[in-house]
C-alpha cells in the first residue's frame, strides 16, 4: 500500500471537515474556542499533504514541515482549553512550534538528516498530545464520559505512536524495517487525527444537551432543583432513608413580604434577593441535602438523616443567615428580607414525600399566622395503635 496517498486524501477530508466545522462553530452556542479546532486542521492537512511527499520537497517546506504540522497540534490543545474555560497553552505551543523550526533547519541547512526532522516531529506530536490528554481530565459530567474516554483514546494513541516511532529511528535497527513501521504508524496517526477531531465536534453536541439536559432539573434563575428536579431526586434520597433506617425532614421556606419587593423595587432586584437567598441555601447545607425552589419565593431543603429537634436548628440558623444579609435595590434603597420556615421530620419507615411535604406547609402556614420570620416545627404523627394493642386499652378502660 502506497501509505503516502493515504496521507494526501486525509489532508483532503481533513480540509472539507474543516470547513463543515467552521459552519458548524458559527451555529452552536457556547462554542468557544472550537473555532482554534477548525483553524487546526489547515496546517495539520497541509503538513500531513507535505508528510506523504516525503523527502522529494523544497528546502524551504523541508523546513517549514514540522513547524507546520505542530502548529495544528497545538491549535487543537489551545482549542479544548479555551473551550473548557482553562488557560491557554501559548508557551508551551509556542515553545513547541518554534523549537521544531530551528531544530529543523539545522538538520536541513547545515547537519542534513532525515532521521532527525522525524524525531524532532514525533516529539513535538508527543509533547501536544500528552497535553490534550492531562486537559481532558477536566471534563466533567457523566453524559461527557463516553466522549471523554474516545478523545483520550484517540490523543493516547497519536501519543504513543509518535513516541514509538521516535524510539524506532533511535534505534539501530535494520532501516527498511523501520521506514516500513514510520509509514504505518503515520498512517493511523493521520486516521486518528480525524477521529478526534470528529470526537470534539462531539464534545460540544454532547456539552450542549448536558445543559439541555441541566436545564430541564434546575431552575434557570437560583441554579437549584426545580419542581421536576426534586421529583427526579427525592425518591432515591427516601428510599435511601428507609434502607439505612434514618429519619427524614424537610424544611419549606417563604420570604416574607417578598411581593412588595418585586411591586415597590422591580421585578429586576426581586430575582437577585432569590439569587442571594439562593446563594445563602446552598452554604448552609450539606451536599446531600437537597435544596430546590418550587416556585416563586418558596425553597424546599430535604434533609436525609435529621430528627425534628435538628432540623430545627439548622432552620434557625438558615432564618438567622437571610435575615442578616446585606441588600439594597438598585436605586441604593437597603432591603430587609426575612424569612419564614416550617418543619417536618418523619421516621424512616413512615417517610413519603406528599405526607412531608403537606405537613411542613402547614407549619409554614403557622410560622406566618404567628407573625413572620420565625421557624415552627410540625406536630409528630401520632402513632396508630395495633389493633390488639386498642382492644387491650379499651379492655382496661372498661368498654
Amino acid at each position: 500500500m502506497d501509505f503516502s496517498i493515504v496521507s494526501i486524501i486525509g489532508a483532503g477530508l481533513g480540509l472539507l471537515l474543516s470547513a463543515l466545522l467552521g459552519l458548524a462553530v458559527r451555529r452552536v452556542p457556547d462554542s468557544d474556542g472550537a473555532h482554534y479546532w477548525a483553524l487546526a486542521i489547515l496546517p495539520l492537512s497541509v503538513g500531513s499533504a507535505l508528510v506523504g511527499r516525503g523527502e522529494a520537497l523544497p528546502a524551504l517546506l523541508l523546513v517549514l514541515r514540522e513547524p507546520l504540522l505542530l502548529s495544528g497540534y497545538a491549535l487543537l490543545v489551545i482549542g479544548l482549553r479555551h473551550y473548557l474555560r482553562l488557560s491557554r497553552p501559548w508557551a508551551l505551543a509556542g515553545g513547541v512550534v518554534l523549537a521544531s523550526l530551528v531544530v529543523t533547519a539545522l538538520f536541513t541547512a547545515l547537519l542534513p538528516n532525515v532521521a532527525a526532522r522525524i524525531v524532532v516531529r514525533c516529539v513535538g506530536i508527543a509533547v501536544l498530545a500528552i497535553a490534550a490528554l492531562g486537559t481532558l481530565g477536566h471534563v466533567a459530567g457523566t453524559r461527557l464520559r463516553e466522549v471523554r474516554l474516545y478523545l483520550q483514546a484517540g490523543f493516547g494513541t497519536i501519543a504513543a505512536l509518535a513516541l514509538l516511532r521516535a524510539v524506532l529511528i533511535l534505534l539501530p535497527l535494520e532501516r527498511g524495517w523501520v521506514m516500513q513501521v514510520q509509514a504505518a504508524a503515520s498512517m493511523v496517526t493521520t486516521v486518528t487525527i480525524l477521529a478526534v477531531i470528529t470526537g470534539l465536534a462531539l464534545l460540544m453536541t454532547a456539552r450542549m444537551n448536558e445543559a439541555l439536559a441541566c436545564m430541564t432539573v434546575r431552575d434557570a434563575l437560583t441554579g437549584l432543583y426545580n419542581r421536576r428536579g426534586l421529583d427526579e431526586a427525592v425518591p432515591g434520597t427516601l428510599s435511601f432513608a428507609r434502607r439505612v433506617g434514618r429519619p427524614v425532614a424537610l424544611l419549606v421556606c417563604d420570604l416574607d413580604g417578598f411581593k412588595t419587593v418585586n411591586d415597590s423595587h422591580g421585578h429586576a432586584t426581586g430575582d437577585e434577593v432569590l439569587q442571594r437567598v439562593a446563594h445563602v441555601l446552598g452554604a448552609q447545607f450539606p451536599q446531600g441535602a437537597l435544596v430546590g425552589r418550587l416556585g416563586g419565593e418558596e425553597f424546599v431543603v430535604l434533609l436525609p438523616g435529621a430528627d425534628g429537634g435538628a432540623a430545627l436548628e439548622q432552620a434557625e440558623r438558615l432564618r438567622q443567615a437571610v435575615k442578616a444579609l446585606v441588600l439594597a435595590a438598585r436605586d441604593g434603597t437597603p432591603l430587609a428580607v426575612t424569612v419564614s420556615i416550617g418543619v417536618a421530620a418523619m421516621a424512616a419507615e413512615e417517610a413519603d414525600w406528599d405526607e412531608l411535604l403537606a405537613r411542613a406547609d402547614q407549619a409554614l402556614y403557622q410560622a406566618k399566622g404567628q407573625g413572620r420570620d420565625r421557624c415552627t416545627l410540625a406536630a409528630t404523627r401520632p402513632a396508630v395503635p395495633a389493633p390488639e394493642a386498642g382492644l387491650r386499652a379499651a379492655l382496661g378502660r372498661g368498654v
